[in-house]
């Protein structure tokens, strides 16, 4: 039976022949063709100097493709406003961003190894939080070896992770003109993007982490007080969860606009983790409690990424208990209702990425995710969750006992 939380998408239609693109400008890598009445999905939405696009979902010769759409390519698209007001805020990005993962970025580069490859230690040491030590690996290999497409991808995560951008995008270049890879291809548009929309250039290092900002939107002062409770946050959560920050953390703090640009994050999305934190801020002049509950969502992410591979139903329900939000009382009726028919899903059955969801169906799924977590939680109140979080591999074990407890 489908599983409900992953199918409730905004349905629309094109109203013309359009081509979907890896981004909102037309200079973004094209995706694949769609005709005119083409049924699809609506995703997300951006706003941008090309004026409004979405991210929508069609199928092509009986398979499913993802790309970005101008707005005026879509027709039926009136509900997807509605949606998007009323989910916004529920969380973060949905776990860390899968395409910035080493393995999937780097995978065609690495499967080409035939020997033990110099960049995986390295790449280790990226998934750890410890770019800048895979950069001092790093750039020895690339000394020896300068034209390995593998060293040149890893590089370029580990410069990314640094917010190094214009060293990243220079690594990513090198890379996909050596062996041309399209996840490399990916990224580098991504870091246009970004580059374009992230006016921020203002840096200020704390003892965990390292927030960029853009001071015509953060004032000093406040920018101090915002690094002084992520410094707070991660710290506290460090306790909680048994991680530790072997190099800073980086926080990028940007206006709702320039977030989105620069993400491409669902639109419901209040925060994203894709190995540097990513924050929209709107005009403030104190670091209010919803902000300081986004931090701690999005640190949650980052110290559970540095111990290991996680599914995005532990991420989501630890970040929202660890950042104190809510569960929405409607949200707790539903929940019951769905439990009582029988229609629950399956933690299991939820995934590892949530970004393509609609606001509704991301509503539920982060639901599910801190009712899973409530019961892990009270399953091993006696031996503590930090020594769960010490055995990623065994985990699979653990939310079979959590899946049974709330019988599913």
């Amino acid at each position: 039976m489908p599983v409900p939380v992953l199918v409730a998408l905004t349905l629309a239609s094109l109203s013309s022949d359009a081509v979907l693109r890896s981004g909102c400008s037309g200079d973004d890598t094209p995706v694949a063709s769609l005709p005119v009445g083409t049924a699809v999905e609506i995703r997300s939405s951006l706003s941008g100097d090309a004026g409004t696009c979405y991210k929508i979902s069609g199928t092509v010769d009986g398979k499913t493709v993802m790309g970005y759409v101008p707005a005026k390519s879509v027709t039926n698209a009136s509900g997807f406003d509605e949606a998007r007001k009323a989910g916004r805020g529920i969380g973060g990005g949905g776990g860390p961003a899968p395409a910035m993962d080493a393995g999937a970025v780097v995978q065609r580069a690495g499967a080409k190894a035939t020997r033990e490859h110099p960049a995986k230690k390295a790449h280790a040491l990226i998934e750890a939080n410890q770019p800048a030590e895979a950069l001092a690996m790093l750039e020895k290999d690339l000394q020896r070896y300068p034209t390995d497409p593998y060293l040149h991808a890893v590089a370029g995560l580990a410069y990314y992770r640094t917010d190094n951008l214009d060293r990243a995008l220079w690594h990513w270049k090198e890379s996909h003109e050596i062996d041309p890879n399209p996840a490399v291809q990916a990224m580098i548009d991504r870091v246009n993007r970004e580059k374009g929309a992230d006016k921020g250039s203002e840096r200020m290092v704390g003892s965990r982490v390292a927030l960029r900002y853009d001071r015509s939107l953060i004032p000093t002062d406040l920018a101090r007080s915002m690094l002084q409770v992520l410094d707070d946050e991660y710290t506290r959560i460090s306790v909680q969860l048994g991680c530790r920050a072997n190099e800073r953390v980086t926080a990028v703090a940007a206006n709702r606009e320039g977030y989105m640009q620069a993400t491409q994050a669902a639109e419901w999305s209040g925060g994203l983790y894709d190995g540097r934190i990513h924050v929209p801020v709107s005009a403030t002049r104190e670091v209010s409690a919803e902000l300081r509950r986004t931090f701690a969502h999005e640190l949650v992410h980052a110290c559970l990424y540095e111990m290991g591979q996680w599914p995005s139903w532990l991420h989501e329900g630890l970040a929202q208990k660890y950042s104190g939000a809510p569960l929405p009382a409607g949200m707790i009726v539903e929940m019951k209702a769905m439990s009582a028919a029988g229609k629950l899903p399956k933690l299991s059955q939820l995934g590892r990425g949530w970004g393509g969801m609609s606001s509704g169906a991301a509503a539920v799924a982060y639901a599910m995710a801190r009712i899973g977590v409530e019961k892990l939680l009270e399953l091993k109140a006696n031996t503590g969750l930090a020594i769960v979080l010490r055995d990623p591999a065994g985990f699979a074990q653990v939310e079979r006992e959590v899946e049974s407890a709330l019988g599913l």
